[in-house]
């Protein structure tokens, strides 16, 4: 890994990627702000949505935010984010947005959450952000400009998935077995056990995080959606990993529930473990 400047100045082969990064960048910092301003504050209560996960005054407020901006600096681009739905525009371009992606930690008091800002072009995850703004900790890429990395204030770095090469040395994370429970999929949760040298269930993109910059070497999510993984592949493919659905096709749609992320070099070893359940 290459030190480089702390400095968050994109240079990307397509400006207009580039200049959509930076401004997913500066707002990864402005809604870190608001959403801090909330954790750990016993105002912030959670309401359950419809499909029973939670969502707070800090998710609705900090994806509001984030919208406003995108509609200010780009407003023919998409929209798409997990609390206000959807709005259409008409370049090409489309931010997917999760304000807190793992709102449960967030709840709890736990570190462990993040902001994803997702853009793609043409249906394509082409940059993302992903924020940690508890751990101050930062992850992010545009296409053709490799992964990037950052811890506090550290000068940034750019990161790569790791080498491992055979599943039985691979640490696989699964984010939470409430996600296998009662499904169809549940035996798979064990089988992915048997099959990798260890499993643990680090929260949401927080595991994500991880996979990126060379910490384990895969993650299984049975329930996705596009604001969950769009920044993720984003981050991903320019580290040099790999997103299927459970059949190892589709690669890189975001619209893939459910799906594989991996360092690339297992990836065809854990397709095989799930493709009993693979839907």
């Amino acid at each position: 890994m290459c030190a480089t400047p702390a400095s968050t100045s994109i240079s990307l082969a397509d400006p207009d990627i580039a200049a959509r990064l930076e401004l997913a960048m500066d707002l990864a910092d402005t809604s870190g702000e608001l959403i801090m301003s909330y954790f750990g504050n016993a105002r912030c209560e959670a309401d359950t949505k419809g499909d029973g996960s939670p969502v707070t005054e800090a998710d609705r407020g900090a994806e509001t935010l984030i919208r406003n901006a995108v509609k200010e600096h780009f407003g023919d681009d998409d929209l798409h984010g997990e609390e206000h739905g959807i709005e259409e525009g008409c370049s090409g371009y489309r931010w997917v947005i999760d304000p807190i992606d793992g709102t449960i930690s967030f709840v709890h008091g736990v570190p462990a959450f993040g902001t994803l800002i997702g853009i793609e072009h043409d249906g394509i995850p082409v940059a993302g952000v992903m924020n940690f703004p508890a751990m101050h900790e930062r992850a992010w890429a545009g296409l053709g400009g490799g992964a990037w990395h950052r811890i506090g204030n550290e000068a940034a770095r750019q990161v790569h998935v790791s080498t491992t090469d055979t599943l039985q040395d691979a640490m696989v994370c699964t984010t939470s077995f409430d996600y296998f429970r009662d499904e169809p999929w549940e035996d798979s949760y064990l089988a992915i056990a048997r099959a990798a040298k260890r499993t643990r269930g680090w929260s949401d993109c927080h595991s994500e995080l991880l996979l990126v910059t060379g910490r384990i070497e895969a993650v299984v999510e049975p329930v996705l959606n596009p604001w969950d993984i769009s920044a993720i592949i984003a981050v991903l493919n320019e580290a040099g990993g790999r997103f299927t659905d459970w059949h190892g096709e589709r690669a890189s749609q975001s619209s893939n529930s459910p799906g594989v992320t991996s360092n690339g070099a297992i990836h065809d070893a854990l397709i095989d473990v799930l493709q009993p359940w693979a839907p």
